[in-house]
């Protein structure tokens, strides 16, 4: 059925065709049989009406067949012109897509090699703080041992010199029994003596006890202030006078004399070496009352 409905436009083309040829042909006979001759004669102009063959009335519904063909035709054309231009749109859009689509891959693809840096500039800055991490760790511990060292030093230090002090302490005690006996003896011994002899004799060795007591404590006291004593590195010489109290705190230190440096060291010496050695016995601290080191290179000796 589909196939007749096909053939029968195809057959009202050809007939609509076929009549357009006779037409046209008609035609063509017509102009061969009117034949207009030109005469020119001296002798009056003879007329010759020839009249043309009526022409064939044309056929309504030919002519409304090839009108509906021709619209079909137009028609068809008018479609596969819209066709042609959609297709062309779909080729357009379809080419936009693709540019599109590799614009936005390049895109990706950028933003993915900027992703890639930002994560390798990040990872670069995590081990730069973790190595920074690492290092201050590092310093703290060495600051912290170094800390332990010099409080363990300072300890032992401490130690010593308490212990070296309790040795003195001790030595001082026994050298004190010691000569509290002699004078205890020499007393006695001189109990039978003359009371005025007996007062020059006791005289003269307390004054011999007092100043063997002044010589070791002053050697006492000039090893203690040479331990404090960090001597300049240049040349010099300093004379400083030391007052002394009770119990051998200093009291006031001046600078006698000498260049700077070396009077600075010395009374921050003393300083440092303040409660010097001291005796129990006010005669012997009345002769240490006031003393005066010389502060020069060969005193650290």
């Amino acid at each position: 059925m589909s196939e007749k409905k096909n053939i029968v436009p195809i057959i009202l083309s050809i007939a609509v065709h076929v009549i357009v040829i006779g037409l046209l042909v008609f035609n063509f006979a017509w102009d061969d049989e009117v034949d207009v001759k030109h005469e020119y004669v001296d002798a009056p102009i003879n007329a010759k009406i020839v009249t043309a063959k009526e022409l064939p009335k044309p056929d309504a519904n030919a002519i409304k067949k090839q009108q509906e063909a021709e619209k079909k035709r137009l028609e068809e054309e008018r479609k596969k012109q819209l066709a042609k231009e959609q297709e062309q749109k779909r080729l357009e859009a379809e080419k936009q897509r693709q540019e599109q689509e590799k614009l936005e891959q390049q895109k990706q693809e950028q933003q993915k090699q900027e992703q890639l840096e930002q994560e390798k500039k990040k990872a670069l800055a995590a081990e730069q703080q973790k190595k920074l991490e690492e290092e201050k760790k590092q310093k703290e511990l060495e600051e912290q041992q170094r800390k332990e060292a010099e409080e363990k030093k300072r300890l032992e230090e401490e130690q010593r010199k308490k212990a070296e002090a309790e040795r003195k302490r001790k030595e001082a005690e026994a050298e004190k029994k010691r000569k509290e006996e002699e004078l205890r003896k020499l007393e006695e011994e001189m109990a039978a003596m003359d009371n005025e002899f007996f007062e020059a004799q006791r005289d003269t060795v307390r004054r011999g006890q007092i100043m063997s007591e002044v010589e070791k404590l002053t050697a006492l006291i000039t090893a203690k202030i040479k331990r404090n004593w960090y001597p300049p590195k240049t040349a010099g010489a300093c004379s400083i006078k030391i007052s002394m109290g009770p119990g051998g705190v200093v009291l006031q230190t001046e600078a006698l004399g000498g260049d700077y440096d070396y009077c600075e060291t010395g009374k921050t010496a003393i300083t440092r070496s303040s409660p010097l050695p001291a005796s129990d016995d006010p005669e012997v601290m009345n002769e240490l009352r006031e003393m005066t080191i010389v502060f020069d290179p060969s005193f650290k000796d």
